[in-house]
């Protein structure tokens, strides 16, 4: 009998490494490359035939490969727009701007309760484009979202921590500080007794780390103004202290540690077990070259300045390396 497995028993992922789909998976292309010699009865009455099939197969799956590519990048702010911008705007509880071809970052708007100005870019699965994002100055809550739509053959750990890793390195790079990343998965992630993708959500400290703040605070559970809008939204829950909720919050602490020239160690575990934890690497720590003293950044009136402000004692634990 198997050990239980906390992502998948707990916390209701579903794992795509296991060797059963991999079995399927192969099984799948392996139909997929022999049909038209092992199946040559399935193209009768068809306008090809197996030997088309076959002969045109390598190119065609080419193209397909192309157009599912093209089709997530496109759709991902549409899907966003429809499972969460616009059902929360019709209910009066945000409004927002679909900045899609204007601006280098996908919305921005204002979270009614407490009036925040946010701002929200979108990303795939892997997030290749998130350096070249520009945040507007006036922004109180910067959030990345990653809507997943691979099915690589990734543990639910590897599918969250290969997306957390590009933004926690963007924000270091560019230094700028998103309060929340969101990773919506309906491949992997977990689903409502309905059948919604509950989304998951990273907390990021209030800001980086650095050599004046070395261990900064992250809000707790009641600070979470956005993230209570989205599980409401997505899920149905009316509080943070639901089950579902705790189990899809992440809180990502990071420390400064100013040996070896300086590295950022982090600790990421889930808000319902705080031993179901993300593995982590400490990174290299460099300063962004725009906020040097030798480097003074223009003032054009659209990145955002951001300081770290001098935050509080966190209600969450304080940082534990893993």
């Amino acid at each position: 009998m198997s050990e239980p497995n906390p992502w998948t028993d707990t916390l209701g992922f579903t794992d795509l490494g296991t060797e059963d789909r991999e079995e399927t998976l192969e099984a799948v292309k392996t139909l997929i490359r022999n049909l038209g010699s092992e199946h040559p009865e399935l193209f009768d009455g068809r306008e090809i035939d197996a030997s088309d099939y076959q002969r045109e197969l390598e190119d065609a799956i080419f193209s397909l490969g192309g157009t599912f590519r093209q089709s997530h990048g496109a759709d991902n702010e549409d899907t966003v727009r429809r499972v969460f911008l616009e059902p929360a705007a019709e209910r009066g509880r945000l409004t927002f701007t679909d900045q899609r071809g204007d601006e280098r970052i996908d919305f921005t708007g204002h979270l009614e309760e407490s009036g925040d100005a946010f701002a929200m870019d979108i990303k795939g699965g892997e997030g290749q484009s998130i350096g070249h994002l520009l945040v507007p100055q006036n922004t109180d809550t910067l959030v990345l979202w990653s809507e997943r739509n691979a099915r690589n053959t990734k543990s639910p750990a590897s599918r969250l921590n290969e997306v957390i890793n590009r933004a926690v390195r963007w924000g270091l790079n560019q230094d700028e500080y998103p309060q929340y990343m969101v990773v919506r998965d309906p491949p992997a992630g977990a689903r409502t007794a309905d059948g919604r993708v509950i989304p998951d959500v990273i907390v990021f400290p209030e800001t980086f780390p650095s050599p004046e703040e070395p261990r900064p605070s992250v809000p707790g559970v009641t600070d979470l103004d956005f993230p209570e809008l989205l599980f409401e939204v997505t899920t149905g829950a009316d509080s943070l202290d639901e089950t579902h909720c705790l189990q899809h919050i992440w809180y990502h602490e990071m420390e400064y540690d100013e040996r070896d020239s300086g590295e950022i160690h982090k600790h990421v575990y889930n808000a319902f077990d705080e031993e179901i934890q993300l593995e982590t690497r400490p990174i290299d720590y460099s300063q962004p070259a725009r906020s040097r003293p030798d480097h003074p950044q223009p003032d054009n009136g659209h990145h955002r300045s951001v300081t770290a402000g001098g935050a509080g004692e966190s209600e969450r634990s304080q940082f534990r390396r893993a």
